[in-house]
């Protein structure tokens, strides 16, 4: 567990079982209902890779959260966003989420860096790359936290082209 200054003075967390059903809401909250991931693939990934998620929680509520699953491609894939793959050396973030009224404050920066730069390294292994799809807008959020756009992903999810960013460990 982190306690952060700045941005609410949240605290980073991994996640419980308990936070389940508040991450699932959260994802809807965010995503497009063309886009965001159902209840059912958020509980396998909680299932088969818990220690890909972690929590921003503030006050005792959970405000953001960031998730993802292991491939053995070096590019977030159609298949990767529903299949774990334990000693996969790509892990694929497929949700970094902020409650609406939260957004803004610096909250899912702090939380994505955290995850690169500290919970990922630290206690992950086996790794080589961090890859994401993003919308075109967020490519300089993603670039300020370390990531580098390798250009258009050949993911067709819901009506607009992603951009793939990756880490390379």
């Amino acid at each position: 567990m982190s306690k952060l200054q700045g941005a609410l003075n949240g605290i980073i967390r991994e996640i419980t079982e308990e936070d389940v059903e508040a991450i699932c809401q959260i994802e809807q909250e965010c995503s497009p209902a063309d886009e965001a991931a159902t209840p059912a693939q958020i509980k396998y990934r909680f299932k088969e890779a818990r220690e890909l998620f972690l929590v921003y929680e503030i006050d005792g509520q959970i405000v953001a959260f960031i998730g993802g699953l292991r491939s053995d491609s070096t590019v977030v894939t159609s298949q990767c966003m529903h299949v774990h793959s334990p000693n996969g050396q790509t892990l694929c973030i497929h949700s970094v989420c902020v409650k609406t009224q939260y957004r803004r404050k610096g909250i899912a920066f702090k939380l994505l860096t955290h995850y690169v730069t500290t919970y990922v390294k630290q206690n992950i292994s086996g790794l080589s790359i961090i890859t994401l799809i993003c919308r075109d807008y967020l490519i300089p959020f993603y670039e300020k936290a370390g990531f580098k756009c390798i250009g258009l992903s050949s993911v067709v999810h819901g009506k607009l082209p992603w951009h793939e960013c990756q880490i390379i460990l």
